[in-house]
């Protein structure tokens, strides 16, 4: 080996073979893969390295499929392999869409449901109040009591009536963290809701 790497076999083409410059430009390989019946034009093995290929890009992908349209007759296995790659890169991409458009309309989704549920809710709510849902500072604020079922609860402390605190005593708040956080985060969130009601009572 040591021969072929500083000896006269000093270039390795693509297909890792140790070869003399001579015999990587239009003359038969006489390797096991072609057996001295191929040519290798210059730089363009009959076989092409699936890593070397994954690593062009598009621009280098196509420009490689114009040498190999070439030489299709003796190169056409790789050929075949660049069309290979350039159909599963299009695939590729055509996944990676659908998986984003499918992520997209989960969170379209489920913010549609968290709207629809914080809305339930202030209905419920209003329903067992009697629409009193504001304490006096909430009032003279002009405190929205809907901004009540997502804000921090520090806000719920400072504007809610004592009947919308025992609402949600009764049903948690619907906030972003308790419906879309993560098991952690909503352990925590209704933790702190807990201790913000019996500090508030």
């Amino acid at each position: 080996m040591e021969a072929y790497r500083h000896g006269r076999y000093n270039l390795r083409d693509q297909l890792g073979h140790y070869v003399v410059r001579a015999d990587a430009a239009d003359r038969p390989c006489h390797h096991s893969c072609c057996a001295g019946e191929r040519v290798h034009p210059k730089n363009l093995p009959v076989k092409i390295n699936r890593q070397y290929l994954r690593k062009l890009s598009d621009q280098d992908l196509e420009i490689e499929l114009g040498q190999y349209s070439r030489f299709i007759d003796t190169h056409e296995g790789g050929f075949l392999q660049i069309v290979a790659e350039l159909d599963r890169r299009d695939e590729s991409e055509k996944r990676a869409a659908a998986r984003k458009q499918r992520a997209k309309e989960r969170r379209q989704g489920r913010e549609s449901e968290y709207q629809d549920e914080v809305y339930r809710q202030w209905l419920q709510a209003e329903a067992e109040t009697n629409g009193y849902m504001l304490n006096k500072a909430g009032k003279a604020a002009g405190i929205d009591e809907r901004s009540l079922f997502t804000g921090p609860q520090s806000r719920v402390a400072k504007y809610a009536s004592r009947e919308l605190r025992d609402y949600f005593d009764a049903h948690p708040r619907p906030t972003r963290v308790s419906w879309f956080g993560s098991a952690y985060a909503r352990r925590a969130h209704y933790a702190g809701q807990r201790a913000g009601a019996s500090g508030a009572a």
